[in-house]
């Protein structure tokens, strides 16, 4: 797994090289977003979902007439709820998603990485973590996703899986549904 993700972000910086003649959109994107925490492919005991937002701008540059390459900033929050009290804990988060996208007419589908830099954590409780201990400051997602462009306005989801340990073998794993619009 871990030489994969190499080689992936291998390729994605590979193909970033600067390009006179390619044909670039930036855009902003928003919408929904509900996280877990997650210990060995199982959410944790005793936690539901944590439901909030995401928002950021991005970058696309035409590869080859189906494939385009995409960067952007994001700021998300991630986490869990106790299912016992009200309690939570809450990871926010500054994002650099990298994908690749191959379009076919107005569908497309994405895979990238990321890197998300914590900047804000709250809310410790028994069921996630203890209260002394922070969970790391770095995490890298990977993600696939779907969606359809129609003019300047785009529809997509995302299924994200942290592949390193934020806490103790706890992983985030998150799905977002928004909206864009591309310049």
């Amino acid at each position: 797994m871990k030489r994969n993700f190499s080689i992936l972000i291998i390729a994605l910086f590979i193909i970033i090289s600067p390009s006179v003649h390619a044909q670039k959109t930036w855009g902003v994107r928003a919408g929904y977003q509900t996280s877990g925490l997650y210990s060995g492919g199982s959410k944790l005991p005793a936690t539901n979902a944590y439901n909030s937002f995401y928002v950021g701008v991005y970058k696309e540059k035409k590869i080859v007439s189906i494939l385009d390459f995409g960067i952007g900033l994001e700021f998300m929050q991630t986490g869990a709820t106790s299912s016992i009290n009200s309690d939570k804990q809450v990871l926010s988060y500054l994002d650099i998603p990298m994908y690749l996208k191959v379009k076919l007419g107005p569908v497309f589908g994405l895979m990238g990485t990321g890197l998300n830099f914590k900047v804000s954590e709250s809310g410790y409780t028994n069921t996630t973590t203890p209260g002394n201990q922070k969970s790391s400051g770095v995490d890298v997602p990977y993600f696939l996703g779907v969606g359809a462009k129609i003019s300047i306005f785009t529809l997509e989801a995302r299924y994200e899986w942290g592949l390193l340990n934020i806490n103790n073998g706890i992983h985030n794993q998150y799905f977002q549904v928004g909206a864009a619009v591309s310049f």
